[in-house]
């Protein structure tokens, strides 16, 4: 285990548990499995209950890739076990009343030897 994990990786765990809103976390496995009978794919998926800090794309961070209307995921990696966050995931979480699934467009990982904290860019469905 690195410096790193032993400072920084009891940190943010209990910081998101307290501030973050619950949602759900939407590990996209593989390209699902097609039914022949109906025609229909059916997403191969697993959810995993977890909590994380929602914020706004700042304007500075708005390129080529990310928008104005995206949307900023902090979650800490120790909720994920050994799941990293990948582009073809998603989120769902309530907006306005209203249950949002947003697409991960791009993450980083905030790291020592092992994840500590993801940021994940997500596009609102």
């Amino acid at each position: 285990m690195s410096k790193v994990d032993d400072v920084f990786g009891p940190i943010p765990g209990p910081l998101i548990t307290k501030w973050g809103q619950s949602m759900t976390f939407v590990r996209v496995n593989g390209t699902g499995v097609y039914n022949q009978t109906t025609g229909v794919v059916t997403p191969n998926e697993t959810s995993i209950a977890v909590k994380a800090i929602i914020t706004q794309v700042s304007p500075s961070e708005v390129d080529g890739v990310l928008q104005v209307s995206d949307a900023k995921i902090l979650i800490d990696a120790a909720q994920l076990g050994t799941t990293y966050i990948k582009t073809s995931d998603k989120f769902i979480y309530q907006a306005e009343g209203s249950n949002v699934t947003a697409s991960v467009v791009r993450v980083s990982t905030t790291r020592g030897d092992s994840p500590i904290f993801y940021t994940c860019f997500v596009r609102p469905q």
